[in-house]
């Protein structure tokens, strides 16, 4: 989408990183939250009646409430360019991010603002897929905690009745099981003893003590159509039905799950074909989280148990 560049930054070495998504364009911004364990930047900016309605960059990241201050990383990146709310003293970046719980999943070592930086300098309109960016330390089907998990990331989705009109980034990192709402499939989740996929309403006799309670979904829907922010927060409810099809159980307790939505457009489209193209984006945006994923040596996706 034009005035939209996304940037990773990955270490394997941590499984952990970070993505960043820098506007080009003025657009007008939201955030929505639905899951009881949120990690944030502000989103308190992005509510209604707020001054600001624009938003320079927003972060997702890894290393839960530590990879908040790897955020400055897009701040001062943004600040160099010259890029932000126009003051007497300064240009002040907007930046918003939220994070994923990934600690138990790789050395426990949270991302920098140099990892963020570095994103930025390498912003592309094609970003990479699957265990990538904040995606690297992502995993879903927790409920019998991580050691039955699989192995999940990041993934991108479009509509194909709006061209570029409609585009989903997303990182799965629930709590619950990823389904192909289409077909009704469990692509990935809970694993038996066996390794198999079993997923969480098959083992509905949970040991608390096994549940992972650190869990968060991040989606950013990015529109090239003209919403206010109000209409954004009436199409956000929308955009949690459809994940809803895809991730179950979705905004658990024990999830943090976060979406942005980002109007850069001025055409007015028809607001039934956006509902459809929500959906689709959405869905195909958490297929590819799971389908691309790369899984570890005890953390296996998709590919490695469905050959």
């Amino acid at each position: 989408m034009k005035g939209l560049k996304i940037g990773h930054y990955t270490d394997l070495n941590v499984y952990t990183g970070s993505t960043v998504f820098l506007f080009e364009r003025k657009n007008r911004a939201i955030a929505s939250v639905r899951g009881g364990a949120p990690g944030s930047r502000e989103l308190n900016a992005l509510a209604p009646g707020q001054l600001v309605e624009n938003i320079d960059a927003l972060v997702f990241s890894g290393g839960s409430s530590f990879g908040i201050d790897s955020m400055s990383g897009a701040v001062e990146y943004l600040r160099q360019k010259g890029i932000g709310y126009k003051t007497k003293a300064a240009n002040i970046p907007i930046v918003a991010g939220a994070v994923i719980y990934d600690l138990e999943v790789g050395e426990n070592a949270p991302p920098h603002s140099e990892w963020v930086y570095a994103a930025c300098e390498n912003a592309t309109e094609k970003p990479k897929e699957g265990s990538v960016g904040a995606g690297t330390g992502a995993s879903v089907g927790k409920s019998s905690g991580i050691r039955f998990a699989m192995k999940s990331g990041f993934g991108w989705g479009k509509s194909p009745h709006h061209r570029d009109g409609i585009h989903t980034f997303i990182v799965t990192n629930a709590l619950g099981d990823i389904y192909d709402p289409s077909s009704g499939q469990l692509l990935a989740g809970r694993r038996n003893k066996s390794g198999e996929i079993e997923g969480f309403m098959k083992n509905l006799q949970i040991n608390s003590d096994l549940i992972s309670y650190y869990n968060t979904t991040l989606a950013l829907i990015v529109l090239d159509y003209f919403f206010s922010r109000e209409d954004l927060f009436m199409l956000s409810h929308v955009v949690h039905s459809a994940l809803s099809t895809c991730i179950r159980p979705y905004a658990t307790l024990f999830d943090g799950d976060t979406i942005f939505m980002v109007s850069m457009g001025d055409r007015r489209p028809n607001y039934l074909s956006v509902l459809q193209g929500l959906y689709e984006s959405v869905t195909e945006a958490v297929i590819h989280s799971v389908l691309f994923a790369e899984g570890l040596p005890d953390l296996p996706s998709r590919n490695d148990i469905i050959k």
